[in-house]
């Protein structure tokens, strides 16, 4: 049988299109696992080591660390998180410094995020970095509202199965207060698999 011209363009179209498939294949079998495990649908993501996304504290209807860490319900025993310097009634301008505690056997690594709201939801007051947590801590704005997270040094423990960061919280003009934190007990191998979920609530108003 005579093969025409048009048959053998198809045939030379078909051999590129087999050849790029090919091709692919080869790139796809040289993904490293840990890339292959961050695109596969339906694994759960790396932590964020570096502080996860703003809207993550657990208040205001909010998801807390859970969202992506879910080895156990929140607030699984034993661990826990705390919020300490929230005056119980507050000076209207005045800054008071805020501690952040997480703790559980066995930490490796821990995060959280901070969170301070009226309860319309909008920001409450303002946050700035204790002193000394330049590099340890980062503030972000999403919505008008301000969110403070570990950055990857402050992710690193300050005591045996203790993370502890700072911050300084100015308070608003008037109102009542509620903070939101969520924190993240790590067992750093770079999965969500293994990891406890802390929140805890605080609330103030002004003298």
């Amino acid at each position: 049988m005579r093969i025409g011209r048009s048959d053998r363009q198809s045939g030379v179209r078909l051999a590129l299109v087999g050849a790029g498939v090919a091709f692919a294949a080869i790139l796809l079998s040289s993904v490293t696992p840990r890339a292959a495990t961050i695109a596969a649908p339906g694994r759960p993501p790396l932590p964020y080591a570096d502080g996860a996304p703003p809207g993550f504290s657990g208040g205001f209807k909010e998801q807390a660390c859970d969202a992506c860490h879910f080895e156990a319900k929140p607030n699984t025993p034993p661990g826990q998180v705390t919020l300490t310097g929230v005056p119980e009634r507050y000076a209207p301008g005045q800054q008071y410094p805020l501690a952040i505690a997480l703790s559980r056997p066995g930490l490796a690594l821990g995060g959280f995020q901070l969170a301070a709201r009226f309860a319309d939801g909008t920001q409450a007051g303002s946050f700035e970095r204790g002193a000394g947590e330049e590099k340890r801590i980062g503030v972000e704005t999403q919505g008008n509202v301000q969110y403070v997270n570990q950055k990857r040094p402050g992710a690193e423990l300050t005591a045996t199965d203790t993370a502890k960061w700072t911050v300084v919280w100015t308070a608003p003009a008037s109102g009542a207060v509620t903070f939101d934190v969520a924190a993240n007990a790590a067992d750093k191998d770079e999965s969500a698999r293994g990891d406890y979920v802390y929140t805890a609530t605080v609330q103030t108003r002004p003298q």
